[in-house]
């Protein structure tokens, strides 16, 4: 009978912990139905495009109006759909293709037309640089072994460029450090003047076929008229043993491009693109200025490529541009990673943990957990988006847009060719930090800028 008894105990714990227990209710998988997109900006032309539908159940599509048609009626799970729409002969209309499943709420794809819009690219100009003055916006770029600047009323169009200052070259057993190689420059109002900070250098025949020799000059205007005259103000210091007084030469400095000015808290600063001691990466430095054409200080390293996503092509910090978010209390640098030359080129932002923060300690600087600005549709045999960078804001004629200037490469083989300019509206989050959003295509209708006519 002890033994029994034993026996039923032992059955009693094992039912009890394993054939007893109440069965866990199995998850239930709600149905999803999403569409990438809420609205599409047409022009007035017809044309067609695809969505993107996401979903895990069966799910069905229709168009609300006769000019818009789907090329399949219904779909299951995740599919792409494409949509075409006939020419449209008045200044604008919408229709709506709706998205339907069994147990969600439908989904509604507004759509379109309008003749107020415009596409990208608007140019063929690398590391553009467009600032808004006035009722004009102004547009700095290299050609050449030159500078030249336009002037337009309208932001999506760029008008003929003149040349504003040529570089000059070695004569009477004078050498020069600046007479090839100039590049990416930036127009500046600072303190009621204009100023153009670029870079140049020597040929790449003296340097074994590198730009090691590149350093930082800049340019003042003579008058008020950025299409005026100009004066050349000489390089720039930006070496590691800064001595009041001292005079910039090649020899003291160290490698320098994409140079860029801001004031904060009263003091002008510089940020640009240098090489470390030793190596050939490029990091951003900073330093303070005695005034536009002065610097004074030694730089301070605030950035290297030091993540996985701006290290695919190259180890490459580079183009810096500032932003302000003056009622959030944000001031950023998004800067240009990896090789410019490359399809993996790609926007990335720094943010001063706090604007009172001294911007000379890096530590004080916090980079984006992965890259901000970024499409690469990888195309060989047609133009399309093959990575984007160096970039520059401006706003809309009415000043209530933020837009973004950057430039893309038309193909995914290496090479500098084939970078073009376009520009985008952008947004702001919550936390102050701007919103991008994602690289429009090439050749896609974008609804012209605020207060901008035809």
């Amino acid at each position: 009978m002890r033994k029994i008894a034993t026996l039923l105990s032992l059955f009693s714990f094992f039912v009890l912990y394993t054939g007893c227990k109440d069965k866990e209710p199995e998850e239930t998988v709600k149905p999803y139905l999403r569409v990438n997109a809420s609205e599409k900006l047409m022009s007035n032309a017809a044309g067609s495009f695809n969505i993107l539908v996401s979903s895990n159940v069966k799910w069905n599509v229709e168009t609300k109006n006769a000019w818009l048609k789907s090329e399949r009626t219904s779909g299951d799970g995740d599919m792409s759909v494409k949509i075409t729409y006939e020419a449209n002969t008045a200044a604008k209309r919408s229709g709506v293709v709706r998205f339907t499943a069994k147990g969600v709420n439908p989904v509604e794809l507004i759509v379109t037309q309008s003749d107020l819009t415009f596409a990208n690219p608007i140019g063929q100009i690398p590391d553009p640089w467009i600032v808004k003055h006035g009722d004009y916006y102004y547009v700095c770029k290299a050609q050449g072994n030159g500078i030249n600047v336009s002037r337009s009323d309208k932001l999506s169009v760029i008008s003929a460029t003149k040349q504003i200052w040529k570089a000059p070259y070695d004569a009477g057993g004078v050498t020069v450090w600046n007479p090839t190689n100039v590049w990416a420059p930036e127009l500046h109002c600072v303190d009621g003047r204009w100023y153009i900070y670029y870079a140049a250098g020597r040929p790449t025949s003296e340097s074994n076929g590198s730009y090691k020799m590149q350093r930082a000059g800049v340019l003042r205007a003579k008058t008020d008229d950025p299409m005026g005259a100009w004066e050349d103000m000489g390089m720039l210091y930006t070496g590691d043993n800064y001595q009041k007084g001292i005079v910039a030469t090649a020899a003291n400095t160290a490698y320098a491009i994409d140079m860029g000015v801001f004031y904060l808290k009263g003091q002008l600063y510089a940020i640009w693109s240098g090489n470390p001691p030793g190596s050939g990466d490029q990091w951003l430095y900073i330093a303070t200025m005695e005034n536009p054409y002065t610097i004074s200080s030694s730089r301070v390293a605030i950035s290297k490529p030091d993540k996985s996503w701006e290290t695919v092509t190259g180890k490459v910090n580079e183009g810096p541009a500032f932003l302000k978010n003056k009622e959030k209390g944000k001031f950023l640098v998004i800067y240009s990673c990896n090789g410019s030359w490359t399809k993996q080129y790609r926007l990335a932002s720094l943010e001063l943990s706090d604007t009172l923060a001294n911007p000379l300690v890096a530590v004080n600087w916090k980079k984006s957990a992965n890259e901000v600005f970024f499409r690469l549709d990888d195309t060989s045999a047609v133009d399309g988006v093959n990575g984007v960078g160096h970039c520059s804001f401006t706003k809309s004629p009415d000043e209530t847009e933020d837009w973004i200037v950057y430039h893309v490469k038309s193909r995914n083989n290496d090479g500098w060719d084939g970078r073009y300019t376009f520009i985008q509206k952008f947004g702001w989050k919550t936390d102050g930090t701007p919103d991008f959003g994602t690289p429009v295509a090439w050749g896609e209708a974008v609804a012209l800028p605020a207060g901008e006519s035809r």
